[in-house]
């Protein structure tokens, strides 16, 4: 009796292993509407302007892109170059997915630890 519990359970699993097939979609808005809202109009209309309190409420401050702005970069190495006898500074960019910023100067200044630069 187990054995032939077995056996059935097995076949079934072999044939229901075909393949799985999965899709996922990835909304994006365009525009304005691509930020989510970050302060809402807390003036509501009174009746007997409103229809009874349904009115839509109005974004009054869109959120800033992550991306947008300045960041603090970071100095990550430095070293003088052979063929232009500069200062070559390679800064690391504070934000994920940002990469390295290079700056040269006379080779008779250091570099400064840190310093503010725009994101890609």
């Amino acid at each position: 009796m187990i054995v032939i519990l077995f056996m059935v359970v097995s076949m079934l699993g072999v044939s229901s292993a075909g393949p799985v097939l999965a899709a996922g979609k990835t909304y994006t808005g365009s525009g304005e509407s691509a930020a989510h809202c970050s302060l809402w109009a807390s003036d509501r209309l009174r009746w007997p302007q409103t229809s009874v309190g349904r009115e839509k409420q109005e974004c009054r401050r869109r959120a800033v892109q992550p991306t947008s702005g300045v960041i603090q970069c970071r100095l990550r190495t430095s070293y003088i170059d052979q063929e232009s006898g500069e200062r070559i500074c390679i800064y690391q960019r504070g934000a994920t997915g940002q990469g390295d910023m290079t700056t040269s100067m006379s080779k008779e200044f250091s570099c400064e630890r840190s310093i503010n630069c725009n994101q890609e």
